[in-house]
This record gives structure tokens, C-alpha cells and sequence, in this order.
């Protein structure tokens, strides 16, 4: 292996003004699910923490949507990507006249290759029968990649085989039934292998990989090697990011055995936070507020490194915040190719290494359907549907909350934001700003402790989505007979369970939960909960429980260490059959939260 590097590092001197580019993205990976911000004592992951040690660590970091298609369209365009309509997961595919990082490297000599995700290929929609489906005129090949691996897990349509031998048939369909992290790892591999041939030619590579995102899986060796007291869940991430981790340890072993180490430019950035709840994937977004499909910290700011020996310093940490609209821009200015005005992001480079002491934005600037938001940093305001904005200081890791809404206050800069987001708003496609807020994106918004849920604050034309304080999430609620019954959202995602939710409450633990129940059949139940010094709910409050079939009483211990101020009751897989008569949280201290359907 050392004779080969010796062979090749003068070859790849040749084209040591433009370096490879890699750009690395996972799946639902919450901001505190990299090793070295600190947050969570049990995440392993020595490879990326030794890129931030070797790199640069973007400790604010945004993507420009908390959802997977969006996100990947700004990514790979550098262009904010409601300026184009693909605004949501079902507003694809990525119109082919968008051009990628893809085909803009090509034009300085880049040979291009895509590995794993791509979903940027997907038509149709979610209406009656009608699936989304692959569009071949819109796979990584029509877009500017010259070889690719695609495919999230088990099916991919590839132009090589992982031997490096290409497809006279390509796109060719290729099964492999082993764990996703470890065939994108290996096709990822395969791909540097060809490169060994021309070393002298520089690459891009997008490396997309399907992890931690649901289906959870339990692999191995990774899956032993996790604290067995924690929940299945976050066990089962734990594992797969470890895989993921290693498999980017191992692409970096190969690009110094081939002497190319320094001149490679690698970025690795999460697609979006973390989901929570029914539709938790085990990753955490501690100590942000919020999660997946939100437009709060939690959504959108994520694990963001980058390492390019031959330029960057290391072990730098950086506290601007940066986008990763950024990454398009950067690979263009260090491919010596001429400014592109049409991109919304800026070159990072200088900024990491110092040459630029400004902050890479003035603004950066949010909408995803009903929500809308602009950080000029530290200041970000947030627009949810036709309510009042919101203006949160977002140096504290828990800035958004209820509490701490400084629109009030700060009037004049509530303003000037307001101006810029309309301003911004109006360029997109379709123009404007959201005038109604979804009843899903406002429980999720209320069960963070970010709004108070609309039954509390009415208002005009807004659908009633509570009672007496409990509201629901993933599904609606109604109160007949003196009981409450939940019915599931028929547009919520397959594995999103409804489940309710209350906020402002203040009970000094432990609790009692007294629930009154009755059940056409027997289900499982669980509640949750967080406390006041706790930003997110963690996946060790939580008491699991069998609701019995016709009618029953039941007193359930929580033990909650402190304050709680907000519970979730999830509601198992016969949520249909189930009526509430009340839900009773009783402290140890001071009056109960009482809530009796029958009233």
C-alpha cells in the first residue's frame, strides 16, 4: 500500500490546485449525535470527531429545510430551493434545468459520482393510490454524475457494480439484501478505487447516506456494542451511526493510501434533525428545541464539519452560522471556476481559515408550508401561519420557547426581519409568506413549549384541535358522551402514531397519572415527559403501560425528577377504539392537572 501512495502522490500533486470534493450527508442525524459537541454521553463517532479535530466544526450549521427532498435540493444547487418549488418531499423532482454541484464541476474537469439517497428523482404523490415513483429522466445521471450507486436500501440503480465493472445497461438494477451503511460504504469505496486510473483527474463525490432514518436496524458488530439500558431505538441509531462513522474512516484511510488526503476537501452535514416522538429514528437533538418538520433549531441545525488539509486550519471551531447552501459556492471558488451570482450561498473557505474575520451572512432565511422564518444572527424570527411572529435570541441552545419571545420587546428589529423575509418570500416560487398554519406543524409547535396550542389562544377560522388542554398530534380529537377519542390522520406518515400532548404544566415530581379509559380491545400506552430543565424529551422519561379492553382505572407512576411542564400520552396501535373518560396528573406537591371529558 505504501509503494502504491509513493507512485500515485506525484500524479495527484498534478492536480493539487483543484482538489476532490466529498460531500457526505445523513439521514435524520440530530445536532447532538456527533461525539465532540459534547452533548450526549453515549454517541460514538471517533472518525468524525477526528475530521473535526483535523477540520473545521460548523457549531451553527442550518440546512435550508427540515425535511429530506428539499434539503437535498438546496444542498446539491447551492440555490434556496422554494425558488425552484421543490418546497416539500411531494413538490419533486429537481427541475433539470437546476444545475447541480455536479454539473458545475464538470465544467473544470470533475469526473462526478453519487452514492446512496437521492430522492430527487421522485414524481407523483400521496393522493388515493398514486405512490411516488422514480423518474429515470431525473436519476444522479441527468444531473451531472457520471457514475452512480442509488438506492436507500436493498434495491439501487447503479451504473457500476461494487467490483468497479460499469453496466452496458445502465441505470442497472442491482439487490443487496446486507445493511445499507455498509453497501454505500463499499460503493463509496468502489468509487475512489476507479479513481486510481487517472489519478491526475480531481472528483466530486456525493455520498448520501440512508442513516439513521427509519427502518431501524440492529447491526453488527454496532448494535452490541451499545449501552444495553437505553430504549431499542436509540440503540438501534447508536449502531447504525457507529457503521456510518466507520464506513467514513475507512474513505478516508483510502484517500491517504493514495496520497490524496490533503488535497480533499470533505464536507459532512446532516440532512435535518432528528424526528421525535411515534416517529423517533433514536437520534437526539439535545439541547435544541424542536424536531424534524420544524423550523426551530432541532429542525434544522445539524452535525456540520469540513476538513481540507492543504487550505483549512485545524481543530478550529466556528460559531457564525453557516448554511449548507454554502457547500455548492465553496466547491466552486475551490474548483477555480468564476463566481456563480445565481447562488445563495457564500465560499466558506476564508471564513474558516481566518482571511475573512466577517460573518459569511447577513441573513439566512426559511419556508417550509406553513412555517416561515429569518435568522440575522443572534436575532430569529419565526412566522407560523397567520399568527404573530415570534423573535427568539437563539445563543442559548434553548432560545425558542414560549417564555422567551422577545418580539414585544424588540419591536424595531421584529420589523426590519418582517421586511426581509417578505422581501425574500416574494423571489420564490410560489411567491409570498404562509397564511394558515397547519394543525400538525401547530401541535408540534406546541408541544415543544414553542406556541400554546390554538384551543387556549383561539382564533378566527382556526379548527378546533383540543380539549381541556390536551391536543393531538398525528391524528384529531373529539369529545362525545363524555369521553374523549382520537382518530388517526389519514395523511400522517405510515409509521406516525397519534398521540396527545399538554403543555404549561408545572408538576413537582414524582407523579401519578389516574387514566380512565375505555377499550374495544386491549392496547399499549406510554407516557412521557419533560421538565423545565430539560430542553426535549429524552428517551429515558418515558413509563410503557397496557390499557385493558372495556373499562378501566389505572394509577401510573411517574417518576419525574423535578418539574415536569409538558406530558405526552402516545396511544398504542388501537388509538381508533379508545375512549378517554380523563386523564388526572396528580404531583407530589401542589393541585393536580385535572381533565374530565365528561364535564
Amino acid at each position: 500500500m505504501r509503494l502504491l501512495a509513493c507512485l500515485l502522490a506525484p500524479l495527484a500533486a498534478v492536480a493539487a490546485d483543484k482538489p476532490n470534493i466529498i460531500l457526505i450527508y445523513s439521514d435524520d442525524h440530530g445536532w447532538a449525535d456527533l461525539g465532540v459537541q459534547g452533548s450526549d454521553k453515549d454517541i460514538r463517532t471517533p472518525n468524525l470527531d477526528a475530521m473535526a479535530r483535523e477540520g473545521v466544526r460548523f457549531t451553527r450549521g442550518y440546512v435550508s429545510a427540515p425535511q429530506c427532498v428539499p434539503s437535498r435540493a438546496g444542498v446539491l444547487t447551492g440555490r434556496y430551493q422554494q425558488r425552484f418549488g421543490v418546497e416539500d418531499n411531494n413538490k419533486g423532482p429537481l427541475p433539470l434545468e437546476q444545475l447541480t454541484i455536479a454539473e458545475r464541476l464538470k465544467a473544470a474537469g470533475y469526473v462526478t459520482g453519487q452514492v446512496g439517497k437521492w430522492h430527487l428523482d421522485l414524481v407523483g404523490g400521496k393522493k388515493g393510490d398514486k405512490a411516488l415513483r422514480v423518474s429515470k429522466e431525473h436519476m444522479p445521471h441527468a444531473q451531472g454524475f457520471d457514475e452512480y450507486f442509488r438506492g436507500e436500501m436493498k434495491q439501487y440503480l447503479a451504473s457500476h457494480d461494487l467490483q468497479g465493472k460499469p453496466f452496458a445497461d445502465a441505470p442497472h438494477g442491482v439487490a443487496d439484501t446486507r445493511f445499507r451503511v455498509v453497501v454505500q460504504t463499499e460503493a463509496a469505496l468502489s468509487f475512489l478505487d476507479r479513481r486510481t486510473a487517472k489519478p491526475e483527474q480531481p472528483f466530486f463525490l456525493y455520498l448520501a447516506y440512508y442513516a439513521p432514518h427509519v427502518p431501524l436496524e440492529s447491526p453488527e458488530p454496532w448494535f452490541s456494542k451499545t449501552p444495553a439500558h437505553l430504549p431499542k431505538e436509540r440503540r438501534q441509531a447508536l449502531a447504525m451511526m457507529a457503521a456510518m462513522d466507520e464506513g467514513i474512516g475507512q474513505l478516508r484511510a483510502k484517500l491517504k493510501a493514495t496520497g490524496q488526503d490533503q488535497n480533499t476537501l470533505i464536507v459532512f452535514i446532516g440532512d435535518n434533525g432528528a424526528p421525535l416522538g411515534k416517529a423517533w429514528d433514536g437520534s437526539l437533538n439535545t439541547p435544541l428545541i424542536g424536531q424534524k418538520g420544524m423550523l426551530s433549531e432541532g429542525g434544522i441545525r445539524t452535525p456540520f464539519v469540513v476538513t481540507w488539509p492543504a487550505r483549512l486550519p485545524s481543530g478550529k471551531v466556528y460559531d457564525q452560522p453557516v448554511s449548507s447552501l454554502d457547500v455548492a459556492a465553496t466547491a466552486v471558488a475551490a474548483a477555480g471556476l468564476p463566481k456563480a451570482p445565481e447562488l445563495d450561498g457564500t465560499d466558506l473557505a476564508p471564513f474558516a481559515a481566518g482571511q475573512n474575520t466577517g460573518a459569511p451572512h447577513e441573513s439566512l432565511f426559511w419556508r417550509w408550508g406553513s412555517q416561515a422564518a429569518v435568522l440575522e444572527h443572534p436575532w430569529k424570527l419565526v412566522r407560523l401561519g397567520d399568527r404573530e411572529e415570534m423573535l427568539f435570541d437563539v445563543t442559548t441552545a434553548d432560545g425558542e420557547n414560549l417564555a422567551k419571545d422577545q418580539a414585544k420587546a424588540r419591536p424595531e428589529i421584529v420589523a426590519r426581519l418582517r421586511a426581509a423575509l417578505k422581501a425574500w418570500s416574494d423571489t420564490l416560487t410560489p411567491p409570498g409568506l404562509p397564511t394558515s398554519l397547519d394543525p400538525h406543524h401547530e401541535g408540534m409547535f406546541a408541544e415543544h413549549g414553542v406556541i400554546t396550542a390554538s384551543s387556549a389562544a383561539p382564533r378566527k377560522n382556526e379548527p378546533a384541535g383540543a380539549a381541556q388542554g390536551w391536543f393531538a398530534r398525528n391524528g384529531t380529537i373529539a369529545t362525545k358522551d363524555g369521553a374523549l377519542s382520537v382518530t388517526a390522520d389519514p395523511k400522517a406518515a405510515k409509521n406516525a402514531k397519534p398521540f396527545l400532548a399538554k403543555t404549561g404544566l408545572a408538576l413537582k415530581g414524582p407523579v401519578t397519572a389516574l387514566i380512565k379509559a375505555d377499550a374495544q380491545v386491549a392496547t399499549n400506552g406510554s407516557l412521557s415527559w419533560r421538565t423545565k430543565d430539560q430542553p426535549d424529551f429524552l428517551p429515558a422519561n418515558l413509563v410503557r403501560f397496557v390499557i385493558p379492553a372495556g373499562a378501566s382505572e389505572q394509577n401510573i407512576p411517574l417518576p419525574v425528577d423535578g418539574q415536569a411542564i409538558q406530558v405526552r400520552f402516545h396511544l398504542g396501535d388501537q388509538a381508533d377504539g379508545l375512549r378517554l373518560r380523563s386523564i388526572e396528573l396528580r404531583p407530589v406537591q401542589g393541585p393536580a392537572d385535572v381533565a374530565d371529558f365528561g364535564r
